[in-house]
């Protein structure tokens, strides 16, 4: 703590400077990460008084992207350092509390003793040669850190208080939620991941990729959250991937999912296509980086430029199942259907038990008319479906019922269908495809409106979508097209 402190509080066997925040146990410096220590400032400041979760996000993650549920993590770390002394009381559904008795020391002298119910305590003789022989010390210590701290960060952007074990936490936390992230039979993983970007953003407000990563994983969760609240999920990642690219412009992460909430998120193709091709400039070997730039090239009807990059994802990560399974929608739109059947065959072999691969086979097995065989998987594959994914097996059955004359299979099936786009709008878009094929158009161009309203992500193969083919010469179809800035 500087000579020169005019404001600090003491507690226990801790000093905590109010001025230039640190703490001190006796003449040592306690090293504790940047947020952990302004909530603890906070806390020690409201001398007692209850702090509800609601300030703490506000006070000391105004300006970042830590949730509520980050804060026990802070709480945790500060408890650790008081090794588990009940110093920090939880109060239920109110907030925190800091009970230490808290002795506050200012440039006016001593202030009396607090304790947790705010009741003065006699006031301690002063003992000034005691504390010129700590004032000496530290001056002494704060020295040896000072010089050592700005030889190493001299040409650093991190903030003063940022030391190397806590940068090296914060970045370990951001590789534990990017193999979260990457992983996708981990249960509830996007939440995971959250935690693990939260808590390298926490530890280094300054981490870079930190934020994209938090980025990357708002925007897999919004795919799977109805609508309204996706878009509150959207606008988080937006900020998160804007922020990331503020702390370091040539951040090739940061560009690649700024690119891909463009294209899903905001309908910009050539915003979305600008960042993509930045991104692998900065970093050529991004497998995932020319995938979405393959899928972005789709959609707007750019399917031989689609397939090269697709070929340079494959060729970079050739075991990825979501690069494989990129690649069939792309030869979907484009009417490869012998190719894409060829391939999603193989991938079905070696991946028997994804429900993807079965689907994508399925898919290409509909368009080569082979109506019996998608019977088959598709039943076998509805029955091991959740009720998240049932929706394009319900489709595909419908079709393929009807197109083989069960009609009343078709029927039954196209009322759960129905059924379930009363509250998705992934099956409101499947089931568009289906009242196209059935010349339902009015029933198709609603459900497609109406998808449009909720935002789903799915419309951005509108134009692609060979299931579509009955709208194509609907004013009303190709209205929504320009809509969707694809004419």
């Amino acid at each position: 703590m500087s000579i020169n402190a005019k404001h600090f509080y003491e507690f226990e066997d801790f000093r905590l400077s109010a001025e230039d925040p640190s703490l001190w146990r006796g003449d040592e410096l306690v090293s504790i990460s940047p947020k952990a220590l302004e909530t603890l400032v906070l806390l020690v400041k409201k001398k007692g008084e209850i702090v509800s979760r609601e300030e703490l996000i506000e006070t000391v993650w105004k300006d970042t992207f830590v949730e509520e549920g980050n804060i026990n993590y802070t709480i945790s770390l500060l408890r650790k350092i008081f090794e588990n002394k009940e110093l920090i009381k939880t109060v239920p559904r109110h907030g925190y509390r800091f009970t230490a008795e808290i002795r506050e020391i200012s440039k006016n002298g001593e202030s009396p003793v607090l304790n947790s119910d705010l009741q003065p305590q006699p006031v301690a003789q002063k003992r000034p040669f005691r504390w010129v022989l700590s004032l000496v010390s530290t001056v002494l210590v704060l020295s040896l850190v000072g010089f050592a701290y700005f030889s190493t960060v001299e040409n650093s952007a991190r903030p003063r208080e940022m030391q190397p074990a806590q940068t090296s936490e914060a970045m370990q936390s951001y590789l534990r939620g990017k193999m979260i992230l990457d992983k996708r039979s981990v249960d509830n993983r996007e939440e995971k991941a959250i935690d693990e970007f939260q808590r390298a953003v926490m530890l280094d407000p300054t981490l870079a990729i930190a934020y994209a990563g938090l980025a990357e994983g708002f925007a897999t969760t919004a795919v799977k959250i109805p609508f309204p609240k996706s878009r509150e999920i959207i606008a988080k990642a937006k900020v998160a991937a804007d922020k990331s690219l503020a702390l370091e412009p040539n951040l090739a992460e940061g560009y690649m999912v700024r690119g891909w909430l463009k294209r899903n998120a905001d309908w910009d193709w050539a915003g979305a296509e600008s960042d993509l091709r930045r991104s692998i400039e900065l970093s050529p070997k991004n497998a995932t980086a020319h995938q979405r730039l393959a899928q972005t090239l789709s959609v707007v009807g750019r399917y031989d430029e689609a397939l090269a990059e697709s070929k340079i994802a494959l060729d970079l990560d050739p075991i990825s199942e979501v690069i494989i399974g990129a690649r069939f929608p792309i030869l979907e739109a484009r009417g490869d259907y012998d190719v894409g059947l060829k391939e999603s065959e193989e991938f079905m072999r070696e991946n028997k038990a994804s429900n993807p691969a079965a689907r994508a086979y399925a898919t290409f097995l509909y368009h080569t008319r082979d109506f019996a065989q998608v019977i088959e998987i598709g039943e076998s594959s509805l029955s091991k479906s959740s009720n998240k994914t049932s929706f394009a097996w319900l489709s595909l059955l419908a079709a393929s019922y009807q197109k083989t004359g069960q009609s009343e299979k078709a029927d039954e099936v196209l009322r759960q269908l129905e059924a379930q786009s009363r509250t998705d709008s992934k099956a409101l878009y499947s089931l568009a495809m289906n009242y196209a094929e059935t010349e339902n158009i009015d029933g198709a161009i609603k459900a497609l409106e109406k998808c449009f309203e909720m935002h789903e992500e799915r419309m951005v193969w509108l134009k692609a979508e060979p299931r579509f083919a009955p709208l194509q010469g609907d004013p009303l179809f190709q209205q929504l097209v320009r809509r969707m800035n694809l004419q």
